[in-house]
This record gives C-alpha cells, sequence and structure tokens, in this order.
C-alpha cells in the first residue's frame, strides 16, 4: 500500500494522472485489504494476491515517466520506491542459499519482518519498522525525482551502502539477526 501511495504522489508530480489513479486505486484496495489483515489477522493474502499486487505495481513502476530529469537518474526511482520488497526478496536469497535450501520453493522464517520481530520482540513492531522503512524509501524517491544527477547519485550510493551493511548485520555477521 505504502508503495502504491508513492508511486501515486509521483505520478502527480509527473502529471500522469492515467498512471496515478491505477495506483491509487492498487493503494486503495490494500487498505481495504489491510484493516482485516491487522494484528490478529482476520484473512490471509496467499500466493496469488502477493504475485497480483506485485505484478501491478511492476507495471506502474514501468509506466512512470519523468520527463523534467534525465534517464540516468529516473531508473533508481522505481527500484527506491521498492526498495524493502527488493531487499527482503535478496536476503531470502541469499539466505536459503546459504543454508543450501531452495530459495525458490523453501518456507521459512527468514524475511526480514520475522528477523525484526525477533530482535524487537514484537509482530505488530517490526511491521511498523517495515512500514517506516517503505515510507523512507519512498521519500528518496521522490527527492530523486527533483534532484540534480550529482545528488541522486549520493543518495542511491548512501542507500545501497545501507543495504548492504543491513544484509551484512542480519545474514553475515556472527551473532546477527539468522532465521530460526
Amino acid at each position: 500500500m505504502i508503495a502504491a501511495v508513492f508511486f501515486t504522489l509521483l505520478a502527480a508530480l509527473s502529471d500522469q494522472y492515467l498512471v496515478g489513479a491505477l495506483a491509487a486505486a492498487l493503494a486503495g484496495a490494500c487498505a481495504g485489504f489491510l484493516i482485516y489483515n491487522w494484528n490478529p489477522a482476520h484473512i490471509f493474502m496467499g500466493d496469488a494476491g502477493s504475485l497480483f499486487l506485485g505484478f501491478m505495481l511492476a507495471a506502474v513502476a514501468i509506466k512512470l515517466r519523468f520527463p523534467t530529469n534525465s534517464v540516468v537518474v529516473t531508473w533508481m526511482i522505481p527500484l527506491l520506491v521498492l526498495g524493502l520488497p527488493i531487499f527482503d526478496t535478496s536476503l531470502v536469497f541469499i539466505s536459503r542459499l546459504r543454508r543450501g535450501k531452495n530459495p525458490l520453493t523453501t518456507p521459512g522464517k527468514d524475511h526480514i519482518s520475522h528477523r525484526l520481530a525477533f530482535l524487537l520482540g514484537s509482530r505488530r513492531e517490526a511491521v511498523l519498522v517495515c512500514y517506516l522503512i517503505c515510507c523512507a524509501f519512498g521519500l528518496a524517491a521522490i527527492f530523486v525525482s527533483q534532484a540534480t544527477f550529482g545528488e541522486a547519485f549520493v543518495v542511491a550510493i548512501g542507500i545501497f551502502g545501507l543495504c548492504v551493511y543491513s544484509l551484512w548485520r542480519f545474514e553475515f555477521r556472527r551473532g546477527g539477526i539468522r532465521p530460526q
């Protein structure tokens, strides 16, 4: 939902109202689902719903254009908005390969939300931290959409460094936060 909201804002900033309407409808659908999925959850989405949402977010990301900024900068914007899902997928993939498990079919509690719940001691706090991280990625994307070439790459390098450090902290550091 947070990514769809930021895609709506980015579409409005670049005068792409049809893409913005699609992103807003997607955000509204996610908000309606979130009411029933809040802890304690009454319904669960499953793979079919999450794959559809991922497809729709990817389609919106591909349709966004930023004519006032350089192509050298604008490719980063969708990656920033979808930063947490991309980071989570990378972390799970690396973690499962390191443990000799199939990264595509093996279920497990090695996602970032599970690791944060273990670290923080609360599922609700872990979810709220994930929401804050998504908002931070979205704000960075809005900044990059308006930034110059140098400013955008400073932000991108900083965020990439933070993600690499977080990956190391969660997976490679001795005594780090590992899956159970």
